[in-house]
């Protein structure tokens, strides 16, 4: 388990970099998808792929809302970064690869990606929502 959190966070550090984040936010960024992905693992010997997704998406979303108001910087430069070890892929590759055999397995792996994707969206939906009712509570 170690080693999967190690490759998430040197992972995310590697994706933020081909995608340009500036650097004095690649640890912050790669400790989130770190984080995230340990959440994701702990959560998967529980519950099932989608409820371990979006349990690990709130986490990688309400941490990105706090490191960014801590460095003050827009959420999506940790979001994304964030989400990068939950993608969903290898599923993705594996439904187009079972459609171009001409197999019906593919069906399940595309099941499976939208599941994923549509948790991840929900995680973060959550949490903007909590954000600014929050806000809104804090300024009255």
């Amino acid at each position: 388990m170690i080693l999967q959190v190690l490759g998430a966070i040197f992972g995310v550090i590697w994706g933020s970099i081909y995608l340009e984040a500036p650097k004095k936010h690649l640890l912050m960024g790669g400790l989130i998808g770190g984080v995230g992905w340990l959440a994701y693992l702990i959560a998967l010997k529980s519950f099932d792929l989608s409820l371990s997704t979006f349990i690990s998406g709130l986490i990688i979303a309400i941490l990105s809302h706090g490191f960014a108001r801590k460095v003050k910087t827009p959420v999506t430069m940790f979001l994304i970064p964030g989400f990068l070890p939950l993608v969903p892929g290898v599923s993705l590759y594996h439904a187009v690869y079972e459609f171009m055999k001409g197999s019906s397995l593919g069906n399940g792996y595309l099941l499976s990606t939208f599941q994923v994707a549509g948790m991840i969206a929900l995680s973060i939906f959550v949490v903007d929502s909590f954000v600014k009712i929050l806000e809104k509570q804090i300024k009255k």
